[in-house]
């Protein structure tokens, strides 16, 4: 899977964004993508082959009543990027799909309307039905992510608090960043999750955790 760093690499090209964008609307064909682009189709495929090597897009092949059958791009299921930046707090965020429903429907109760809204939709279709709901899921969303930014606000000003106390330890620059990722990790981060964000090999992380526990400042 992509790492956070080529993420960004990726998306700081204005064609993959557009690209990216119509793909997140439906799935499409290169000819098609380079028609609504304006751009030529051997730019669009060598664009297309990027995202595809690093499992951002897949492609996959439709038969077609005339003719032959005909290569679609799509946005990979398993693939859901957050990205958040503010003062005390950056993170990329390539989440994974799966979801406990029964779980998330057991904390959030007022899910099961909005779930049986959406599945009469499916015997419904009609497009006024279709305005209403996206009106309706677009508000939910809205709420969870006002509360989002809440606890995003609240996390950067303990980050922020534990840079202060990490700077007051006396340690050298890369001690102290060893030593704020450690403590700033959120469940399951690995070694060689604090190697890559401090841009270290792992032996070094561990090297330095060695030298801060002489120093009583953890214990390993």
């Amino acid at each position: 899977m992509v790492s956070s760093e080529q993420l960004l690499d990726i998306l700081g090209n204005e064609t993959r964004r557009m690209i990216l964008q119509l793909l997140a609307e439906k799935p499409r064909y290169t000819t098609e993508i380079a028609s609504l682009l304006n751009i030529g189709q051997k730019a669009i495929n060598d664009h297309l082959k990027i995202m595809s090597e690093f499992g951002v897009i897949e492609l996959y092949t439709q038969k077609q009543s005339r003719g032959s059958p005909r290569k679609y791009f799509k946005i990979n299921e398993k693939f859901k990027l957050e990205f958040t930046l503010t003062p005390g707090f950056f993170r990329v965020y390539i989440l994974s799909p799966e979801m406990d429903l029964k779980l998330v429907l057991e904390k959030f109760p007022e899910f099961k309307k909005l779930q049986k809204k959406v599945e009469q939709m499916e015997k419904i279709r009609r497009i006024e039905h279709y305005r209403k709901m996206c009106r309706d899921l677009g508000e939910e969303l809205f709420r969870l992510t006002q509360a989002t930014m809440y606890i995003e606000t609240l996390l950067a000003k303990v980050r922020q608090q534990c840079m202060e106390a990490v700077d007051a330890l006396g340690l050298n620059p890369l001690e102290r960043r060893v030593l704020f990722e450690v403590v700033t990790a959120g469940r399951g981060t690995t070694m060689r999750d604090i190697a890559e964000k401090c841009n270290i090999s792992s032996e070094e992380t561990l090297e330095i955790l060695k030298n801060l526990e002489k120093k009583n400042v953890v214990r390993l």
